[in-house]
């Protein structure tokens, strides 16, 4: 897209299997039938499925779930497997009207359309219409980095609905597909934009100063604030910094979130930066808050995980030749930032990397057998993006081992961290699935609206793992997982 040919077009997806290099992780040569069957699925996926599964702003993950599975070689048996597995939770897509499509090429207009799910299959055909006229580069810099008001507002929404916004558009650019394009630019549309706003404010904040850190010590400042600390509360969830942070914290809460700062010359390490970091910060704290927990089985956090995921196809926004400098930059501030705050709604559990050392795999092996379990693991396609994301993360460590903020040092050590990923969800599928999926729908009321699968991820990926509370459904944890300290 934009100077590259491209093997889909604004009409129909064709995933080929020489696709431009751009730093996310891929198993490669890539399989003719495999690119065959992977496309020939995301258009079914696409012409019989809304974005949202559920009124309640859940999303379709199967194009992230294809996609992430034929990056790692996943067989056609896999693919399909991960196709009907998600197809039971979907709902149908619906017919554009016609005159509203027209209606958004109106500014005002657009506007009053924006954050409802139900103008999706609207803004899609919209923007399937302004690519196919215009083209990626012109229709993306148009809708989100132009800088006018409704652009500012896109943006906002890009980042809210946890990430998912960048990770279909990395999506769209890495595989190179048009119409994917127009499906991140109208899931950008129809979702609501608090996080974006709160991301706005930070940013304004930002400039009255010059700190610029971190982001490990970064996280360590919000988990050492007494006041950030002191005044979270488990029971105000996804509202944790609209409701409590910016009323009872907001001076310290800006200032943290303001320091992560991106200048034009080390946009690669910066984003290397933030891989790394959530490795830890997205992805560590969850497998157990070590203080407090230390008897549950290991866990991740289901919002600190897009953190990652996320910031796994960040390289492929950044090879974007038509995306200017200046606005690559500030994407990358706004997803350091995003991480950090979704740390804080997390209830900012506390690090311990050092732990990594006393892992002993259920199964052992090198990245290959952790790709063949990744591949062959039913769910709707967290945990396969979660073990790409960690081995881009890996490879990004060859470039910046020796850099004193990139807490992780070695492949191994996030080779250890894979391991706990795919043998966690495993161990969750063969023992405790359903038993944990029945105490998550005796206590929340939402859950029950789903189906037995989404329960299921509901149960698997616990919410806000920094307080006691996210924990009550997770069972002991058996001793064979660590050695003797």
């Amino acid at each position: 897209m934009g100077g590259r040919s491209t093997m889909g077009t604004p009409q129909r997806i064709k995933v080929g299997t020489e696709t431009p290099l751009t730093g996310v992780f891929e198993l490669r040569p890539f399989n003719i039938d495999n690119a065959s069957e992977v496309s020939q699925l995301l258009q079914r996926n696409h012409d019989n499925y809304h974005i949202y599964i559920h009124n309640l702003g859940l999303h379709n993950h199967i194009l992230h779930h294809l996609l992430a599975l034929y990056a790692l070689g996943a067989t056609l048996e896999q693919l399909n497997q991960a196709f009907d597995l998600a197809t039971g939770s979907q709902r149908p897509t619906r017919p554009p009207d016609a005159r509203r499509v027209l209606d958004l090429a109106d500014p005002l207009k657009f506007q009053t359309f924006l954050g409802k799910g139900k103008y999706y299959d609207d803004f899609f055909a919209f923007f399937q219409k302004e690519i196919a006229e215009k083209g990626v580069p012109d229709t993306v810099n148009e809708y989100l980095f132009k800088g006018d008001n409704r652009a500012e507002d896109m943006l906002r929404r890009f980042f809210s609905g946890f990430l998912h916004s960048p990770i279909h558009l990395g999506y769209a650019i890495e595989f190179g597909q048009p119409l994917v394009a127009a499906e991140a630019l109208a899931l950008t549309a129809v979702h609501e934009s608090g996080f974006g706003e709160i991301l706005d404010m930070v940013e304004n904040a930002s400039k009255e100063s010059s700190d610029s850190k971190g982001m490990v010590e970064l996280q360590q400042e919000i988990y050492t604030n007494r006041k950030i600390r002191n005044t979270m509360q488990y029971d105000h969830g996804v509202f944790q910094i609209r409701d409590n942070l910016l009323v009872n914290a907001k001076e310290d809460f800006l200032r943290i979130i303001g320091s992560w700062k991106v200048s034009l010359y080390e946009m690669k390490e910066k984003t290397a930066e933030l891989l790394n970091s959530t490795s830890i910060g997205a992805e560590y704290p969850q497998l157990l808050n070590w203080a407090n927990r230390p008897e549950k089985q290991i866990r991740f956090d289901f919002f600190l995980m897009h953190s990652i995921t996320a910031g796994s196809l960040w390289p492929a926004l950044n090879s974007a030749s038509w995306i200017s400098t200046a606005n690559k930059c500030r994407l990358l501030e706004w997803k350091g930032r995003s991480d950090l705050m979704l740390y804080c709604q997390a209830g900012a559990p506390q690090l311990f990397p050092e732990e990594l050392i006393s892992y002993q795999p259920k199964i052992p092996s090198g990245w290959p057998g952790v790709f063949h379990r990744a591949c062959e693991y039913n769910d709707d396609g967290h945990l396969v993006k979660f073990i790409r994301a960690i081995a881009t993360a890996a490879e990004d460590i060859k470039l910046f081992s020796s850099y004193p903020s990139f807490a992780i040092k070695s492949r191994h050590e996030l080779l250890t961290i894979a391991h706990m990923v795919v043998d966690s969800g495993e161990e969750f599928n063969q023992k405790t699935a359903n038993r944990e999926a029945e105490m998550i729908c005796a206590k929340y009321e939402y859950p029950r609206l789903m189906s037995h699968e989404i329960q299921r991820v509901t149960a698997r990926w616990p919410r806000h793992v920094g307080f006691e509370e996210s924990w009550f459904h997770i069972p002991a944890r058996k001793p064979r997982h660590l050695t003797q300290l």
